[in-house]
This record gives structure tokens, sequence and C-alpha cells, in this order.
């Protein structure tokens, strides 16, 4: 009779505290930009533009450069709000696969179940290794700057570690209230309408979104998810639409998953965009 086979156990260690951060992005600077200009428009100083950019030279600005913008008009907006409970926002168990340059990518969920929507959501993710070991950590933040009550954003890793990564398991470090910003967002309505083998390794997916309000919306971010059978996530993407939707309107999207199309059980989207005022 073989030995019953060894379940390995995922065990959260005490994590110690970081700062929190504010959640980031990036903006492509275009020719004319200067630093100020870019500080003013997205609401933040110059200063946190440098340290957010390893202390970038203002007068060393090339087209086509990718800034992180850290999101302080968020960060200064909060500051009154509600506190949120960190036991409302449920995680899911990561997986882990192996990547390239001996990585292993661990991938996992985040739902806001609070009533409020949830901004600088800052997550720490540690790896748990074979029999159970406890591995390294890092720390992450959520892809989309703001996460609407009842939504979910997936959570992303990567170790760089030649040791085998069975799991890891997530821990929220900081998530702010955003109620005082959501006005600037609007949810579109979303579906995905087709998805297409496109060659051995890879696969389209389209989705549909329509601006159902009133209002003119911009700067529309899409996050499309895929699962397998077990509802896991295994892969997602982020598509930045540049297109101004007005009230009614709607657009199909397009992206590339580099899996095959048999890996994926069913897909999700979601999309929001940023107030435009008229």
């Amino acid at each position: 009779t073989p030995p019953p086979k060894k379940t390995s156990t995922f065990v959260v260690p005490t994590l110690p505290v970081f700062d929190p951060t504010a959640t980031p992005y990036t903006y492509t600077v275009e020719s004319g930009d200067t630093l100020i200009a870019i500080a003013s428009e997205k609401c933040v100083t110059v200063e946190q533009i440098q340290m957010a950019n390893s202390g970038i030279d203002p007068l060393s600005l090339q087209p086509g450069q990718d800034l992180v913008i850290p999101f302080g008009d968020i960060v200064l907006a909060s500051k009154n709000t509600a506190a949120i409970e960190y036991k409302l926002l449920e995680m899911t168990q990561f997986q882990c696969f192996p990547s390239p340059n001996e990585e292993q990518l661990c991938l996992g969920e985040l739902e806001n179940k609070t009533t409020n929507p949830v901004i600088d959501l800052v997550v720490q993710v540690t790896a748990i290794l074979a029999e159970g070991e406890i591995g390294p950590s890092k720390v992450t933040f959520a892809p989309l700057e703001i996460i609407m009550p009842g939504k979910i954003t997936p959570i992303s890793v990567r170790f760089s570690t030649s040791n085998k990564v069975l799991g890891a398991a997530g821990n929220v470090l900081n998530a702010e209230d955003g109620t005082t910003l959501s006005n600037r967002f609007v949810v579109l309505s979303s579906t995905i309408t087709g998805t297409q083998q496109s060659n051995l390794a890879k696969h389209a997916v389209t989705a549909e979104i329509q601006n159902n309000s009133e209002e003119y919306v911009g700067s529309i971010d899409i996050l499309i998810s895929a699962y397998n059978t077990s509802n896991q996530i295994l892969s997602y993407r982020i598509i930045e639409h540049d297109l101004t939707m007005g009230p009614g309107e709607t657009s199909d999207v397009d992206t590339i998953f580099t899996t095959t199309l048999e890996q994926h059980s069913h897909y999700s989207v979601y999309a929001h965009g940023r107030l435009i005022s008229q």
C-alpha cells in the first residue's frame, strides 16, 4: 500500500508593517510636455513625480518616455474618509506558475466586499515553498486605481527563485476609502462577445463596452480575466482605452492571451472610465 499523499500546509507568516504607498500608473511623455505641466494635469507635485521616478531631471524628458504617476490626488483627497475593514477585502488563494528566467508568477484575486470604493490598495504576497516552508515576500499594488464595491481585482507578483513555489498567501497592508473620489469614475457596461484561437500558443478575446450613463467618459480601463474550470484566475489583461465615449455609445476592444483557448473555461470583463467635464 503506497503511503498517504502529503498535503502542503499554507501558513501566513507574521508580516512586517510597511508604510502605505499610493497606487501608481504610467504616463507616456509627449512632445512639448514639461514636468510642471504633467504634475499640474495629474494633480500631483513635481517632487512626487521625481520621487516616483528616481529623481528624474525635468530637463531630460523625452517623447515616448514612461513616467510613474503616484496618484497623489487620491492620497490627498482621502485623508478624512472612513477606515476600510481589511477583513472585508477577501482574497483567493494564489496559483503559481513557472515563468522565464527562473521566476514564479503567482496570481490571485481580491474582492471588495465593503460598501465603499477602495483606493491605494497595497498587498503583501508571501510564497509557500515545498513542505509548507515560507518563501520570499513581495509588496504589490492593484492594477486598477479604484475598486468599486462588489468588484474584483487581480493581484499578481513574480518571485525570482529557483525553488518550486506551491502557492502563495496575501495580506492587505493598506486600503483607503475612495468614496469622495467615486464621482470621478463611471462604471461601464461590458460583456465578452467572442474568442478566437490566433495561433498555436495564443488566442484573442473580444469585449464590448457601453456607456449607459448620461456623461462623457474618457481614460477608460478595461480588465479582462481568464479562468479555469475551478474558477481560478489563470491570466488577465488591462486595456487602456483612449477613446472618449458619449452617452449610449459602444466600443469593441480586443486583447491577446498568450495561452491556448482550451486552457480557459470562461472570462470576466469589467470597465470604468473617468468622467469628462463638459
